[in-house]
């Protein structure tokens, strides 16, 4: 740290030559992340109120009560009236209380925890912050769980199931409503992980799509995940965590008495959250509604059937699954996807890689100017393979 500070003016322009390396999600070259720009609203918002902390509910009990309102308007989303919540910091926190609150629930039953292999990482931090064991189930060939296997590693100590809609790798939902019968059937905790396809599924069927069941419709489903900072363009950090009642929403409550605003209970991992988050999530469902977030699903949808059929007409590449949300797997069995994938980045593109594809997200800071630019690049890369 320096003695003397610098001017702020100097400060700005160091930052700006330092985060020139950095990509941006603005000139649409990045294809791999599942966030996106926030809205303009959504930053605005978040700029004004950056002092408010609703981890002391006391002090700001507005952006409290507020907070409420946002969960209401996710349970509504998500089939319920009565769910209950938080925001949080993004998909692994709330993943992470959820296994909290299931383990808490059926502490005196067992450990076990049944997710998919197509389950994010953050459940295996989940298993060692709390003392868990996972078991991994096989997928399908859809890449969806079994609930033959699921069915089979069903054990005494088994305490929740993981459903996923909308997974990190491919985008598919699991079978939620059979998952759902058996959570009831078993007296199992059945939590949801739709961090992405939170904001995706339930307005699929507004656009003339195929709806999927995977929310509070469905009586076995305890806890959903849903991410705002994803499909639902608000500021980093917004996650969610939704129960489907009050009661379980307090499962895992502690009480914290010295806070400014006096006594209150906390059921997050953090203490101070981001008062400015909630603010911005709530201005944005009010300002898109569901008919603007409609509207986004269906620029995405559009942009990824385009893609998709791009890549059907290339004959070395593959999708590996028909797309359910707005991200696309592409594979190869005569090429190197790897290779591919390292070759694309060298020409600017932003996008992940997993063993057997390329994963693309169709995100709405994407543009159909900006994928025909991608599919130029990709019949080039492949064209350069045919030529080797």
């Amino acid at each position: 740290m320096r003695d003397k500070g610098l001017s702020q003016q100097e400060i700005k322009q160091e930052l700006e030559k330092i985060l020139q390396q950095d990509l941006s999600f603005s000139n649409g070259t990045i294809l791999g992340s599942m966030c996106t720009l926030p809205h303009n609203f959504a930053q605005e918002i978040f700029t004004i109120y950056i002092d408010k902390n609703v981890g002391d509910p006391g002090l700001f009990p507005a952006t409290a009560e507020l907070e409420d309102q946002t969960i209401s308007m996710l349970g509504d989303l998500l089939s319920s009236r009565s769910a209950a919540g938080f925001i949080l910091t993004g998909g692994s926190e709330a993943n992470i209380v959820a296994l909290w609150t299931a383990k808490t629930l059926h502490k005196s039953k067992g450990n076990e925890v049944l997710v998919p292999e197509s389950a994010h990482f953050c459940f295996d931090k989940a298993a060692s912050l709390l003392d868990l064991r996972i078991k991994k189930i096989k997928l399908t060939k859809e890449h969806t769980v079994s609930i033959s296997d699921l069915e089979k590693q069903i054990t005494s100590k088994t305490i929740a199931l993981v459903g996923i809609a909308g997974t990190t790798a491919l985008g598919v939902v699991d079978p939620i409503p059979e998952l759902s019968r058996i959570a009831q059937e078993r007296d199992l905790y059945l939590h949801v992980d739709a961090a992405f396809g939170g904001f995706v599924l339930p307005f699929l069927k507004h656009i003339g799509r195929s709806s999927i069941p995977f929310d509070f419709s469905l009586p076995g489903v305890c806890s959903i995940t849903i991410d705002p900072h994803k499909m639902g363009m608000s500021v980093i950090p917004s996650g969610g965590i939704l129960y489907r009642s009050a009661k379980l929403a307090s499962v895992v409550k502690v009480f914290v008495p010295y806070l400014s605003g006096g006594e209150t209970a906390q059921a997050t991992i953090v203490g101070t959250r981001s008062g400015a988050s909630v603010l911005a999530t709530w201005a944005l469902l009010k300002h898109l509604g569901r008919q603007g977030y409609a509207e986004v699903v269906k620029r995405c949808m559009e942009l990824t059937d385009y893609l998709a059929q791009a890549v059907k007409e290339i004959d070395e590449l593959s999708l590996l699954t028909e797309p359910v949300l707005n991200i696309i797997g592409i594979s190869s069995r005569t090429i190197s996807i790897q290779e591919l994938a390292q070759r694309l980045r060298k020409k600017g593109w932003a996008l992940s890689l997993f063993k057997e594809h390329m994963r693309i997200v169709l995100m709405p800071h994407l543009k159909r100017e900006h994928i025909e630019k991608f599919v130029i690049h990709l019949k080039e890369t492949v064209r350069d393979f045919r030529n080797q």
